[in-house]
C-alpha cells in the first residue's frame, strides 16, 4: 500500500472535509489536497523522476505545507524523499527551496509553487509496499547522523500503531504538530492525522498560542523546548485553549515544572512518548502517572516488546537494569550504507536503543541513562542523567544537559548547559551542585537562552561539546 492511499480514501468519502488549515487560515479540503498531491506527482514525472529514485528535500522548511504536498506527490509515483544531509552518492536529485543552498553533487530543481500549479495526474498510485518512502536522519545527538530507510509498508505500520489515537470516533481530531516535518515522529503524526480523516493545522512559533485557540486544536504534538516557549507566550490567568484535549510531548524528558505549568495553561492531559527513528512508538503514558515512578518514560505500546539485557544479551528479570532492546511493528532492518552501525545496533530481530534502564513487570519502561553517553572523568563513569536531575531540581532551571569535554591535558571534565527562567548567580549554582553531587558536580555550567536541538526535539550534545571546547580554549 502507498502512504497516500489513506488520503485518497478520505477524499472519496468526505471530499469537503478540512484536511489542512494553513498559517494564513486558508482551509484545504481533502478533495483539494488529493488534487494537489496528484499535481505534484505529475510535475515530478514531467521532470523525469521515476520509481526507485531518491530525492533530497526539506519538508519542514519555510513552507511546510508545500514541502509536505510535494513529498507525498513524489511518494505517489514511487519516488523516495531523503533528509537533505543524505550523502550525494545515494541521491538521484535534490529539491531546493528559495533561499536554500543547492547541494554539491546531484542535479537540483526548484521547490516552489510550480509543483502544484499544473495538471493533475490521473494515473493510479504506485503500489508502495516495500518500496522506499523516505530516508530519515537519526537524532544525531552525539555526532553524525545515521540514516533510516523507511518503506511505505514500514511507515504504514507506524501510522496504524496505537501511539496517541489520533483517528477518533468520539470527536474530529484537529492536530497541530509543532515539530519540523523532516523527522519520523512528525511524519507519522501527519500521516496518521490525514489517513484518519483529521485536520492538520500549520502554525509558526510566533502565533502558536493563538493558533491553538483560533483553530480549535484538539491535539498538540511537540517537544519540551517548544512547549517551554509556548507556555512563556501564554499570559498567566489566560483561559486554556477551549478545544485542546491532549498535548503529546516527545524528543526528550519533560520536567515536572513544565508539566505543572502545561496543565494550568494548556490542558490537564499531558502525555509523554518514547521512540526512535528506527522504530514505531515504543512507550507512552500520562505524565502524571509516569512521574510516580522514577525515570519512567511510558508504558509499552500494544505490539511492542522490550527487554533489559546483560552484556551477553541475556534478558534480565523485570526491574533489573541493563541495556534496553525493543521490537516494534515498524522497525527498519538496518541503516543506509552503514553495515558496521547496523551490526552493532540490530541483533537477532531486536533494536538496541543505546539506553540503560529496565522494564517493570507491568510493562513500564524506565530509562536511567545512555550507555554511549557516560562521561568518563578520569576513570570515573558518570551518568549525564544524574547531573541533569540535580540541576533540574533548581526551581529556575527548566532544561539541562550534561556532557564531557577534554581539558588541555586531555582529561575529560564534566560540563553542563542549562536554560533558566531567570538568571542564576554562578556561585549559588556551584554551591548547589557541590551539595547535591559532590565530586560528580560539573566543573563548568553554561547558562544559555536555549539548548541546540534537532528536528525531533532532542538535544544535540555534539553541538554543546563544540561550544564548550571553544569557550575552554578562549
Amino acid at each position: 500500500m502507498n502512504v497516500v492511499q489513506g488520503i485518497e480514501q478520505i477524499a472519496r468519502t468526505r471530499p469537503e472535509a478540512d484536511a489542512l488549515i494553513l498559517i494564513d487560515g486558508m482551509r484545504v479540503s481533502y478533495a483539494m489536497l488529493d488534487m494537489l498531491i496528484r499535481r505534484a506527482a505529475a510535475f515530478g514525472s514531467a521532470l523525469g523522476f521515476k520509481p526507485g529514485d531518491r530525492v533530497a528535500m526539506r519538508i519542514g522548511g519555510n513552507d511546510e505545507a508545500l514541502g509536505l504536498i510535494v513529498a507525498l506527490g513524489l511518494a505517489r509515483i514511487g519516488v523516495a524523499t531523503c533528509d537533505p544531509t543524505v550523502p550525494a552518492r545515494h541521491l538521484s536529485a535534490a529539491l531546493v527551496a528559495p533561499g536554500e543552498s543547492a547541494p554539491v553533487g546531484p542535479p537540483h530543481h526548484a521547490l516552489d509553487a510550480g509543483w502544484i500549479s499544473g495538471a493533475a495526474s490521473a494515473a493510479g498510485a504506485h503500489p508502495g509496499g516495500e518500496a522506499l518512502f523516505r530516508v530519515f536522519a537519526t537524532s544525531g545527538t552525539t555526532g553524525l547522523p545515521r540514516y533510516c530507510p523507511v518503506s511505505h509498508a514500514i511507515m504504514g505500520a507506524r501510522v496504524t500503531a496505537t501511539g496517541y489515537p489520533i483517528a477518533r470516533t468520539d470527536f474530529s481530531p484537529v492536530v497541530l504538530c509543532a515539530l519540523g516535518l523532516d523527522g519520523n515522529w512528525a511524519m507519522r503524526t501527519v500521516l496518521a492525522t490525514l489517513s484518519g480523516g483529521g485536520t492538520l493545522v500549520f502554525s509558526n512559533a510566533a502565533s502558536l498560542a493563538d493558533t491553538l485557540t483560533r483553530q480549535r486544536v484538539t491535539t498538540l504534538i511537540t517537544s519540551p523546548a517548544v512547549l517551554q516557549t509556548l507556555l512563556a507566550a501564554i499570559p498567566a490567568g489566560q483561559p486554556r485553549p477551549p478545544a485542546l484535549r491532549a498535548a503529546v510531548i516527545g524528543g526528550s524528558r519533560l520536567g515536572d515544572p513544565l508539566w505543572r505549568l502545561a496543565t494550568l495553561r494548556l490542558c490537564p492531559d499531558i502525555m509523554t512518548t518514547f521512540g526512535a527513528s528506527e522504530t514505531s512508538v515504543v512507550a507512552m503514558g500520562h505524565h502524571e502517572t509516569l512521574s510516580r515512578v522514577a525515570n519512567a518514560v511510558g508504558v509499552l505500546e500494544p505490539g511492542v516488546a522490550a527487554q533489559a539485557v546483560d552484556a551477553a544479551h541475556r534478558a534480565l528479570p523485570p526491574g533489573i537494569e541493563g541495556l534496553i532492546r525493543v521490537r516494534t511493528p515498524g522497525d527498519i532492518a538496518g541503516y543506509l550504507d552503514d553495515p558496521e552501525a547496523t551490526a552493532a545496533t540490530f541483533r537477532d530481530g531486536w533494536f538496541y536503543t543505546g539506553d540503560i534502564g529496565s522494564v517493570t513487570a507491568d510493562g513500564m519502561l524506565v530509562i536511567t541513562g545512555r550507555a554511549v553517553e557516560l562521561i568518563n572523568h578520569g576513570g570515573m563513569k558518570i551518568s549525564p542523567r544524574l547531573v541533569e536531575d540535580a540541576l533540574l531540581a533548581v526551581p529556575e532551571i527548566t532544561q539541562a544537559a550534561a556532557f564531557g569535554v577534554p581539558d588541555s591535558d586531555g582529561v575529560t571534565q564534566v560540563w553542563a548547559a542549562v536554560v533558566a527562567a531567570a538568571p542564576i548567580d554562578g556561585d549559588t549554582l556551584r554551591r548547589h551542585c557541590q551539595a547535591s553531587l559532590g565530586q560528580l558536580a560539573p566543573r563548568y555550567v553554561m547558562q544559555m537562552p536555549e539548548l541546540p536541538r534537532n528536528a525531533n526535539g532532542k538535544v544535540m550534545t555534539h553541538a554543546l561539546v563544540a561550544l564548550a571546547t571553544r569557550q575552554a580554549h578562549a
